[in-house]
């Protein structure tokens, strides 16, 4: 799945962009977080010395008298006061309420709480490792003729309708992580790079995750029906681009205005960018047969960017 020579530029917006260190929380992330009801810290000792003051008189007129004039203020104190700092903040924990009060906050996943440079460059090495196993099995079958890694490889690295009729239904997934061609991988890191962890600060380690691999699935679903119904061909397929498409799709849709730059030169707003990329693929799968681009795979990851963005962000709002 070879995507197009696309760079991505740094625009000088208030979202979060795919630039250095992109894994501190942006400022948007922040304010969203509930604030607890703030507390007069001044008002509460007031009120707590004055009932508290002795009353130097000995009579109980005197004493009724002082009585009245102070336990309203103080039953008013309560009412407005405690009642706000405590369950009006409890009721609001649903929400993501940040105080003391109420129910603990829900514990982060152990997913959320690694660093995203573990997932970021655990991708990445997981894709040069393959990449190093397809060089290292068709050297040793062109040099020694010996198949028995490269027939590995095909089995579990490759998605096809052979694979699927034979059970190997992982392949739908590690097919993602497969590059046999140089130029294959290196495209695809690059868009990797500059668009993944933009994508991962918006959605966090585990949403970022289910998106890469419900691209990577999908496009790989897409490739197979396209080539077995509708091309009526057993065409293998591999590699990211289905889920670096996906992420691309994410990340267009979150941050429209934002540029990318085709073949390194020419700048595109991203609202452009979108549906151009999708048109094009989705016209290159039906007219060109004799491309090596998996275009149908592309068209897969697209929309399953664009549906997990939907609802993500539009249909929970």
């Amino acid at each position: 799945m070879v995507i197009a020579r696309v760079l991505f530029r740094r625009t000088a917006l208030a979202q979060p962009q795919p630039c250095l260190g992109f894994f501190q929380p942006s400022a948007n992330a922040r304010a969203s977080v509930c604030r607890s009801v703030p507390h007069d810290a001044k008002s509460l000792p007031t009120a707590v010395r004055t009932w508290r003051t002795p009353v130097p008189c000995t009579t109980n007129v005197a004493r009724d008298h002082v009585l009245s004039e102070h336990v309203p203020s103080v039953l008013q104190f309560i009412r407005t006061r405690v009642l706000n700092a405590t369950h009006r903040d409890g009721l609001r924990f649903g929400r993501g309420s940040s105080s003391g009060w109420g129910r603990p906050p829900p514990r982060r996943g152990w997913l959320d709480s690694l660093d995203g440079n573990v997932i970021f460059y655990g991708i990445i090495a997981v894709n040069v490792g393959v990449y190093l196993a397809w060089q290292s099995a068709i050297s040793s079958y062109r040099v020694m003729g010996d198949p028995t890694l490269l027939k590995a490889l095909r089995d579990n690295f490759l998605v096809d309708i052979r694979n699927i009729s034979a059970g190997r239904f992982w392949t739908l997934l590690t097919a993602c992580f497969s590059h046999q061609d140089t130029s294959h991988a290196l495209f695809n890191g690059l868009t990797f790079y500059f668009m993944a962890p933009a994508v991962m600060q918006l959605l966090g380690n585990k949403r970022f995750l289910a998106l890469y691999f419900l691209g990577g699935i999908t496009s790989s679903l897409a490739s197979v029906a396209w080539n077995t119904f509708v091309r009526h061909e057993n065409i293998s397929s591999h590699g990211a681009s289905g889920a670096i498409m996906a992420t691309l799709a994410l990340y267009a849709c979150a941050f429209p205005r934002n540029t990318f730059l085709i073949f390194f030169v020419i700048p595109c707003p991203a609202w452009v960018f979108l549906p151009g990329i999708l048109l094009y693929d989705g016209w290159r799968s039906i007219s060109d047969r004799r491309s090596t681009t998996d275009s149908a795979g592309h068209v897969g990851g697209l929309l399953t960017g664009i549906a997990y963005y939907a609802w993500r962000f539009g249909l929970k709002r």
